[in-house]
């Protein structure tokens, strides 16, 4: 008995009828839209992109051999981000095997909190990562190989 009785409450009734069906309730399409902002960029961005634009500075047809010669100690200081440059690149020289960014001893594009620059010295960089290799040359020695702006 009580095993008919359930099967009686649990059956359906009849058909369903459309007020016991959930509608389903459309919203304004008005969601989705962006929501309309007015700004100006100068405003909401504290800083701005600034355009830097490579320039060669030497051009060494015999590359930096009897130019230049590597230094370990900043070599291993630019390995680990304390000496380098401040702009990948910004400054560079030009050899017959490669392209090598420059730095010079008065501050220009150069990066070096622990003061490790020695006055009259240009720094070429060959490579600004873990495997960075930093060559010293006399400004003096290399003027004659100055091509600036």
């Amino acid at each position: 008995m009580v095993g008919l009785a359930t099967a009686t409450v649990l059956a359906p009734q009849g058909p369903a009828r459309s007020a016991d069906v959930l509608g389903v309730e459309r919203t304004s399409p008005d969601h989705l839209r962006a929501p309309f902002r007015t700004y100006a960029p100068q405003e909401s961005l504290p800083w701005r992109p600034r355009r830097t634009e490579s320039q060669a500075v030497y051009s060494l047809p015999m590359g930096l051999e009897g130019m230049a010669t590597i230094d370990h100690t900043l070599s291993r200081l630019c390995q680990r981000g304390a000496f380098g440059q401040k702009i990948d690149g910004y400054y560079w020289a030009a050899t017959p095997k490669r392209r090598y960014g420059v730095a010079f001893s008065g501050g220009a594009n150069l990066d070096d909190p622990q003061k490790q620059a020695k006055p009259g010295k240009t720094y070429f960089f060959h490579g600004q990562d873990s495997r960075c290799v930093v060559y010293v040359g006399d400004q003096a020695k290399l003027m004659p190989h100055y091509i600036g702006p």
